[in-house]
């Protein structure tokens, strides 16, 4: 009786977290990029340097690839949101995995994202993983060094909904 209670439970909690019965997960409604941004991509992430490639690494050993899409590294993760599409820079990627909370991409849940990548990872490694998610969606560096057009802070200082919840960090 127990074990069947438990199968049940776990398997609810499974339905519930992928959105079987109250419609899709969020993140089978976000579109791929199209070929030319993921060739972009990929050469963005070879183009970033050492700390980039130690981030994909971080990556997939800290299992980022099980909830977040990056189709650049095959990555299809379908619980978070898309990685590749946040157009976010460096520091907001980086305050992104240190504190996942701070801003939910809607349609999301909000305690989705364990908090505990700051506790289980050194500073380097963090920018390393940041660098990677950056580079990744051509997102601008540090200093504005970018591989592209991400939006980052506003003049204000604030910041919007972005579509991240993202991982990265630099060289």
């Amino acid at each position: 009786m127990r074990r069947a209670l438990a199968v049940a439970v776990v398997a609810v909690m499974g339905c519930a977290i992928v959105g079987i019965g109250t419609g899709s997960a969020p993140a089978a409604d976000e579109p791929a990029p199209a070929d030319a941004a993921v060739a972009a991509s990929r050469q963005r992430i070879e183009a970033a340097g050492a700390g980039a490639r130690r981030g994909r690494e971080l990556f997939a050993d800290q299992g980022c690839d099980r909830c977040h899409a990056i189709a650049a590294i095959d990555a299809g993760g379908m619980l978070g949101p898309r990685l590749d599409t946040l157009d976010e820079d460096l520091d907001h990627n980086l305050e992104s995995i240190e504190e996942p909370r701070e801003d939910i991409a809607d349609d999301y849940p909000e305690k989705l994202m364990p908090t505990d990548f700051g506790d289980r990872l050194g500073n380097g490694d963090l920018r390393a993983l940041a660098a990677f998610v950056t580079a990744a969606s051509g997102g601008e560096r540090e200093g504005g060094e970018g591989g592209g057009r991400g939006r980052g802070r506003g003049g204000d200082g604030q910041r919007g909904r972005g579509r991240g919840g993202g991982e990265g960090g630099e060289d």
